[in-house]
């Protein structure tokens, strides 16, 4: 097995619900894809909303799994100073985490202050006519969970876990 699936499988049970709702975005959107295109070459058919619907369910499975990749510290990383010293790992793992948090946080507070802004507005998508409010308010749950979720990432630095 793979340090990436040994990681996978570390992850607590809320980290692992939401990577597969992610996968499950990203697979429901290219399905969607695939069907529409079959349509489209077999017939006069077409998935309607086919785009839209694609981008918004590939946006959410991104937005799905950014709590867990906060958490777990999972994101990309170049470890190249902590490799030419074990003495680094530690402090440059706390300041990553610490970085990571005030994005996380930043952009939770951009997504509130929009989400407040566009509550009870009559803003809808282009094809399906879906609620934009309701879409950001999404979104920023997202972000909100991504903020909690690096909060504990930095947690876990401080005590020297990775």
């Amino acid at each position: 097995m793979d340090e990436t699936s040994e990681h996978i499988l570390r992850l607590g049970r809320g980290s692992r619900a939401v990577l597969v709702a992610s996968a499950i975005c990203f697979l429901a959107g290219a399905g969607l894809t695939i069907v529409d295109v079959a349509l489209r070459n077999l017939g006069d058919g077409a998935v309607p909303g086919v785009i839209e619907l694609t981008t918004l369910l590939i946006g959410l499975g991104a937005l799905l799994s950014m709590p867990a990749c906060y958490g777990a510290r999972s994101h990309i990383t170049a470890r190249l100073l902590s490799e030419m010293s074990p003495r680094l790992a530690r402090p440059l793992g706390v300041l990553e985490a610490a970085c990571s948090l005030a994005l996380a946080v930043l952009l939770c507070g951009i997504f509130v202050i929009t989400t407040l802004e566009k509550l009870g507005g009559v803003e809808t998508t282009r094809d399906l006519g879906l609620r934009a409010d309701v879409l950001w308010l999404v979104a920023t749950a997202t972000f909100v969970a991504s903020a909690l979720a690096a909060v504990i990432g930095l947690a876990r630095a401080l005590r020297g876990a990775r």
